[in-house]
């Protein structure tokens, strides 16, 4: 009976001893950690590898670093390389084998590849018809995003951007319906505060071998105006903006004043002009002014305009200029605007 029960004690022992070796994890049985110093590596960059040990001193360890099994650099603890990522698409494996000063030998072993995601943008805000430049991204106005993924399985060929997964955050919150496969684009509001859009896209492949992660910091800036000759016959000079002083070479000139960036979508912008200081309270609803002369007079008058969305408080802008002219001897002017 004695020895039964010491069989069966002995037994239980045997089983505990091999389920607790089962449940400790294999990256912490030599108590070494290889890392890199970024998890979003883009092709041709410089990236560190380095070792780490909690259970013997790598400084005196003599450390052989191999980088896709040649050996790059070696010596006394040596514990850090530097490695150029590889193109997109393919993989570099960088290889520790270290011997600490008592003769125990430790490999660690990383593999290493990059990708990359360009995001474009584009604001909704308001620019005049043919306008070919960048619009400025402006306060209370929507941008939309797209994002460019660069990611590649056999390094010569790009994964089509329609099937990856995409995961759209802003200030790290996900935002609405930018989350999912096939969501290379998303459309964000910046709201009535006026701060930077801290944009993250996170993009894989559905098997996840393939991964990058793109960002983006877009701060709004408040909206301009400029203004434009609007022509009889060639219609609106859109090629050239009128300057802080215009010289009226006829007896009249119609200007055209674009708020760049202003959202149109409510319709709700007032127009406040002044000719020296007196408010053209019948111009209120236009965004063009005409200014004449007198005929028999010359000098300077000074144009402004306060441009003013009622819906969008932080949308409004304040530009003018001066308008110089001589005596004419058609008097067919009406006055000084």
């Amino acid at each position: 009976m004695k020895l039964l029960l010491k069989i069966s004690i002995l037994t239980l022992i045997c089983v505990f001893t091999l389920t607790a070796q089962a449940q400790i994890p294999t990256t912490s049985i030599d108590g070494v950690t290889i890392q890199t110093s970024s998890d979003n590596p883009k092709p041709g960059e410089e990236m560190e590898i380095s070792v780490e040990s909690y259970t013997f001193n790598l400084n005196a360890a003599s450390i052989v670093w191999l980088v896709n099994g040649k050996t790059q650099n070696n010596g006394i603890g040596l514990k850090k390389i530097t490695v150029v990522t590889p193109k997109v698409g393919q993989r570099t494996k960088v290889t520790a084998n270290i011997k600490t000063a008592a003769g125990r030998e430790v490999q660690k072993t990383i593999t290493i590849s990059s990708a990359s995601v360009d995001i474009i943008w584009e604001s909704d805000g308001y620019v005049p018809p043919f306008f070919n430049g960048k619009l400025p991204f402006s306060y209370q106005n929507s941008v939309k995003l797209v994002a460019m993924p660069h990611l590649s399985k056999d390094g010569k060929t790009e994964i089509d951007p329609k099937t990856l997964v995409y995961s759209w955050k802003n200030d790290g919150k996900y935002i609405d319906n930018g989350q999912g496969y096939g969501k290379q684009s998303v459309e964000v509001d910046s709201g009535d505060i006026p701060k930077p859009l801290e944009i993250t896209v996170d993009v894989s492949n559905r098997e996840q071998t393939e991964h990058s992660v793109g960002y983006l910091t877009l701060s709004p800036a408040a909206p301009s105006l400029s203004f434009y000759e609007e022509d009889s016959l060639y219609g609106i000079l859109f090629n050239k903006s009128l300057a802080d002083k215009v010289q009226l070479k006829n007896s009249e000139m119609k200007i055209l004043a674009v708020p760049f960036g202003f959202n149109f979508k409510n319709n709700q912008t007032a127009y406040t002009w002044t000719v020296n200081d007196i408010e053209q309270s019948d111009l209120e609803k236009n965004r063009s002014i005409t200014v004449r002369t007198k005929g028999d007079s010359e000098g300077t008058s000074n144009v402004y305009l306060d441009a003013r969305n009622d819906t969008n408080f932080l949308q409004g802008a304040r530009g003018g200029f001066s308008i110089n002219f001589n005596k004419k001897k058609d008097n067919s002017g009406t006055g000084a605007f």
